[in-house]
């Protein structure tokens, strides 16, 4: 089965989400904060197969958890869930292969489209 790491800070978003997620076969570890994130990260982040990561978390920018995760695992699959335009992101995520950007609010034929862009499907 596979793992997603779940970064959202808002509650009924990631309730949906993993909801989605569930019904289309997959795992999740929930992370509301960048800090979250990188402790469930740093304990083992091969065991993750994808993130999701929203861009803004109480404790720092989605975009930079993004850049962060990459140094750990560099061809690690990261869907970035961002109400912002990509323009407003870390201009090096867009020369990345392995990133989605997903705009919110998504749905969850949208975040299938991710997962099989990504090849974690």
């Amino acid at each position: 089965m596979r793992t997603v790491l779940l970064v959202e800070d808002d509650a009924l978003v990631a309730a949906v989400a993993g909801d989605v997620l569930e019904d289309m076969g997959y795992q999740f570890v929930e992370a509301a904060s960048v800090k979250a994130a990188l402790d469930a990260a740093g304990a083992d982040l091969a065991r993750f197969d994808v993130a999701i990561v929203d861009v803004g978390l109480p404790d720092g920018k989605g975009d930079k958890l993004a850049l962060a995760l990459r140094e750990l695992r560099a061809d690690f699959p990261i869907i970035i869930a961002s109400g912002y335009g990509e323009s407003d992101l870390d201009t090096r995520l867009r020369d990345m292969t392995q990133v989605v950007v997903l705009q919110k609010p998504y749905d969850s034929g949208q975040l299938l489209g991710a997962l099989t862009l990504l090849g974690v499907i």
